[in-house]
């Protein structure tokens, strides 16, 4: 199977069988923007701190599927986190969300990774990924963090996600669940856990900010 990104691995185990995000399950969708994000700052393409993002460099072909999140954040000045949030999250229209999810998805398809779809009243178009998508992310995930040896920075902040998006259910025992948060737990006291714990902050952050957007609109 192909090597897929932390963005493609959350995508495929973060949409239902239509393969869609509800719009109900905000943390899910944060967690998604959170992929994109980390992929584009280790890219180099852009630098974050909690309350910004400023455009680094250009976007590579290879990360092409991140356009759309790469063209909203490329303005002059640097994009708030809150603006970038409202966007993807709380606007009139989930058109930023979708073109994110929709190019996403496009990629994994032209990787044999996922097949494309219409449903509907407007026939929206969404990608499903594929079994063999799904098992080779779960299974690698169980392979680095239920048995012993190393954990890579991918799977553990891939990890992440997936817990704080509520993903794991679906794949994961109860008690594989447990054994996950407890190695996941683990890492971050550890002192090689500096990226895991950064990841906790960096969604954790997003999540807040999330719920001070949702506060304002209800």
């Amino acid at each position: 199977m192909k090597d897929m990104t932390l963005t493609q691995e959350y995508f495929t185990c973060a949409v239902n069988s239509k393969g869609k995000i509800s719009s109900l399950s905000i943390e899910r969708q944060v967690c998604l923007l959170a992929a994109g994000l980390l992929e584009l700052q280790m890219e180099g393409c852009i630098s974050i701190d909690r309350k910004q993002i400023c455009i680094a460099a250009p976007l590579p072909a290879a990360k092409q599927y991140l356009a759309p999140l790469y063209a909203f954040l490329d303005k002059p000045r640097p994009v708030k986190m809150e603006k970038l949030l409202e966007a993807y999250t709380y606007s009139f229209t989930d058109r930023y969300f979708r073109e994110l999810t929709a190019s996403v998805g496009k990629q994994l398809a032209a990787m044999g990774l996922a097949r494309q779809t219409a449903g509907g009243v407007f026939g929206t178009v969404s990608y499903v990924p594929a079994k063999e998508a799904i098992h080779g992310v779960t299974d690698m995930m169980r392979a680095e963090l239920l048995e012993e040896g190393e954990v890579t920075e991918e799977i553990a902040a891939l990890a992440v996600l997936l817990e704080r998006g509520g993903c794991l259910k679906p794949y994961f025992s109860q008690l594989e669940q447990k054994e996950m948060r407890a190695r996941l737990k683990e890492m971050l006291n550890a002192p090689n856990g500096k990226l895991v714990k950064s990841m906790v902050d960096y969604v954790e952050n997003m999540i807040a900010i999330v719920t001070v957007l949702a506060t304002a609109h209800s």
